[in-house]
Formats: structure tokens, sequence, C-alpha cells
């Protein structure tokens, strides 16, 4: 029998993607999942599906700053609210297209997430990128010349075709086997739960 497949959909610049992506690992070892890293433009699925971003709403963002601090303590993952919310993370999601699915993709997210949520690092910075993948024992330098390769751009604007296509419509959201999505970091144990039963 073939391994399950769980694609975890997200945006460097989407905080609850960070915090799903210390629990992804597990929950997919755990349930005996291969893990596939889907790097997405959320932009892009606002526009196609006319919605706003919570940045949009103050009301929702007073909610969501106090949120994340206690999801963080929740989780005991590193977390610094940033000092400019925004930041353009093209660049850092064509270099993670750029490494291999697998271990060497795995430190690239890690590693970048990292820069963006816990060290309050603009991930728009080609140079910070580039240090944050050195950093993680990377070749840096390669990734980055590779974010300029058409099929790099291709694969990142069918990611996110892939995710609007199926009705995604924010970060994080987690795929199983191609077909059921579930949104959020808040609902990987739900995940976990249904590979574990229907593996």
């Amino acid at each position: 029998m073939s391994a399950r497949t769980v694609q975890f959909y997200f945006d460097y610049g989407s905080p609850y993607s960070y915090m799903g992506s210390h629990l992804i690992e597990g929950v997919c070892d755990r349930g005996g999942a291969e893990l596939q890293w889907m790097p997405m433009v959320i932009g892009g699925l606002y526009k196609a599906h006319g919605t706003q971003p919570p940045l949009s709403t103050p009301v929702k963002m007073e909610y969501m700053s106090r949120d994340l601090e206690n999801v963080a303590r929740h989780l005991g993952t590193p977390y610094r609210p940033r000092t400019e919310f925004l930041f353009n993370p093209i660049v850092s999601m064509r270099a993670t297209l750029a490494a291999p699915q697998g271990a060497e993709r795995s430190k690239a997210v890690h590693a970048l997430f990292k820069g963006a949520w816990a060290e309050d690092l603009n991930l728009g910075d080609a140079d910070v990128v580039l240090r944050l993948l050195d950093a993680a024992g990377l070749d840096g330098r390669s990734l980055l010349e590779r974010t300029q390769e058409q099929e790099i751009k291709d694969e990142l604007k069918a990611n996110t075709d892939a995710a609007i296509a199926m009705g995604i419509f924010g970060a994080p959201a987690t795929v199983i086997d191609g077909k059921d999505w579930y949104w959020g970091h808040d609902r990987l144990d739900m995940v976990e739960k249904i590979l574990k039963e229907n593996g």
C-alpha cells in the first residue's frame, strides 16, 4: 500500500502557517504520511475569492496580535511580534521551491519561518534570505539564483492555482491525498486523527 500524502500549503507572510510548521512533521510521522511543503501566494487566494486579509480589519488585527502570543505560548514556539507586519515573501518562497522536497526543503522552511516570526527579519530582502539559508546548512546562493528560473516561478503559480481550485482561502491549509483539506494550524490534531483512522 502506497504511503499517504499530506500537502502543507503556506505563505511565509502567514503567522499561523509558522505555528503549523512546528506541528505538521510530527503529525505526518505519527500518521504515516509523506509530507510535501507547498509554498503559495496567499494574496492570490484573496484576489481569486474576493476576500480580505485580517490586516484590513483593525478589530481582527487587534485580536490576532493577542492570539498569536497565546498560541506561541501554548505551543512553546519562539515568536516575536513583527515591527512591520507586512513583507514580500516571494523570493523566499521561490528559494524554498528550489530546494528538493524532503530534508532540504524542510530545513529551508524552518529557517525562513524562524527568521520572519521569531527574529523579525524581512524575507523580502534577498540578503536576509541568503544568510538564513546558509545558516541552515544549505547553499543559499545557489537556491537564490534558481529563484529567477521560469520553472520555479511557474511552480509557485501552479501551487497557488491548485489551492484556489480546491477552494482554499487561507493559510495554512493541509490537504490529505490531494482531496480533503483542512484550514488552520488548529486543525492538525484532526488531520492526525484522520490519518491514523484511515491509514
